[in-house]
């Protein structure tokens, strides 16, 4: 990931800024030995990869590469802020595939059958996630769990029970559960219910994750971390080959090199300006039901409270009983000033006052036996609010990340562009790249539609040029699948 330099005339709006208030999952790791790795040494003169980015996709990468039989001898990450400080460390702590809710948007872009592959994609890479954990033994609040879809509007319910019925009609067999208004109303707590979809998911520290699979990098050997290493571009080496990583601290050459930039991409690939752009989203911590755990129970599964498919609320609740409230990024209501905050920016050192309240209140609304409340949040007295984060997540025009070569630049790769997706992703995208760096071959566990293509590309681009989004491409995804 790359930072922006204090004063910089030139420095691109997406770079990194200087990180601000903590997530959950950063407020967890603070005494992690890795945040800082590299600080203050020297780097590399060269390595055989260098990884730009240190969050889940950069590391899961450099793990499959260093587990390979034909490993490279030496991957060096790069990172702009501490390791882990981007999206990996600051999501909602979801690992939830969808197992049918975004089949009506993803075979409209990219027909029905490519469709159900990436919603297989999301429960493959739910299973990896869990036999990789069960397997290292990484301690990092893992939690196997039902996660729900509450439709919280006849709309919403229709739409997804459309979504399912279509899935299955093409084939598609979604390992789900349908509850009617009663039986979800029995299942979630949530009167408000009018029905809900269950299926089995995961929440999870994420940035405990990350920071452990970190570590098993560093015993393979061959694995460097830098902190506070910023790369600001790359550029062509003199041998024709190789390629130039420059950051303020001097440069690396690598033979190869990974764009795990997520939503900062473009501002080190013009070839994904307008294609990857940032946007800012939200999470809040509660502490246990301030009424009591006789009189509100913990909850037991994961759940997204949706109105709308873009208006909804998602809920991790973790082994202390405290609560991961993920918000909404849009509703009835919602200021322009606060809309417009949102979209094309990479500040996460602040929140939005608007936001937290909005959520803050539903949640309250539709969990009032925990007494939880929204009264005297300006004052910091809120009854069981604690405090909110902002995280930076990247969205594409066709809701699906970029994995594979930047065409015209040999040995340069990229994994990004997750639409907030990323936990359910990455397990199989990473090692997929590193598979093809290393054999020049795709695993067919991925998404044809995540590979980059010049071909893709321009579609895409001429989408962002008309200013629509269908088929033939379009502007970033609003449909938050």
């Amino acid at each position: 990931m790359p930072i922006a330099i204090n004063n910089s005339q030139s420095a691109h709006p997406h770079l990194p800024i200087p990180l601000g208030g903590l997530s959950v999952w950063q407020h967890s790791t603070r005494d992690h030995p890795l945040l800082n790795a590299g600080k203050d040494e020297p780097l590399p003169v060269e390595a055989d990869v260098v990884i730009i980015g240190s969050g889940l996709s950069g590391t899961v990468t450099a793990h499959s590469l260093l587990t390979s039989p034909s490993r490279p001898s030496s991957v060096v990450v790069l990172e702009a802020r501490e390791i882990c400080s981007g999206a990996s460390g600051r999501n909602a702590g979801h690992c939830r595939p969808d197992e049918s809710r975004g089949f009506t948007a993803f075979a409209a872009l990219h027909g029905a059958e490519e469709a159900k592959k990436i919603l297989r994609s999301e429960r493959d890479t739910f299973e990896k996630v869990d036999e990789f954990i069960k397997k290292t033994g990484i301690n990092c609040e893992w939690t196997p769990r039902d996660t729900y879809d509450v439709s919280l509007s006849e709309s919403f319910k229709d739409y997804a029970v459309d979504a399912l019925r279509n899935l299955r009609e093409c084939g598609g067999k979604p390992e789900v559960e349908e509850l009617g208004k009663e039986q979800a109303r029995k299942e979630t707590r949530v009167q408000a219910a009018h029905g809900a979809v269950k299926w089995w998911a995961g929440t999870v520290n994420p940035a405990q994750l990350t920071l452990g699979i970190h570590e098993l990098n560093l015993a393979l050997g061959g694995y460097s971390l830098f902190a506070y290493a910023p790369v600001h571009r790359v550029t062509q080496s003199e041998d024709g080959v190789s390629w130039d990583v420059q950051t303020p601290r001097g440069k690396v050459r690598a033979k190869k090199v990974v764009y795990a930039t997520n939503a900062y991409s473009d501002a080190l690939l013009e070839e994904m300006d307008g294609l990857i752009v940032p946007h800012r989203a939200q999470a809040i911590k509660l502490s246990s039901a301030p009424a009591g755990p006789e009189k509100f129970p913990r909850i037991e599964g994961s759940y997204s409270l949706r109105y709308l498919p873009q208006h909804f609320y998602s809920i991790c609740c973790r082994p202390d009983n405290s609560i991961s409230l993920g918000t909404s990024r849009k509703w009835h209501g919602m200021s322009p000033e606060t809309a417009k905050s949102i979209v094309n920016t990479v500040d996460d050192s602040s929140y939005s006052s608007e936001i937290t309240r909005n959520a803050v209140e539903e949640f309250a609304k539709l969990f009032p036996e925990g007494g939880w409340s929204a009264e005297g949040l300006k004052e910091g007295k809120a009854k069981g609010y604690e405090y909110s984060w902002t995280g930076i997540i990247a969205m594409t025009p066709d809701s699906v990340p970029f994995i594979g070569s930047i065409p015209g630049k040999p040995g340069q790769f990229i994994s990004a562009g997750f639409n907030g997706h990323g936990m359910a992703r990455i397990f199989i995208c990473a090692p997929a790249l590193s598979k093809y760096m290393l054999t020049g071959e795709w695993d067919e566990i991925m998404p044809a539609s995540f590979r980059v293509t010049e071909e893709r590309l321009l579609k895409l681009r001429q989408g962002v040029d008309k200013g629509r989004l269908d088929k033939s491409g379009g502007l970033p995804s609003k449909l938050d699948v």
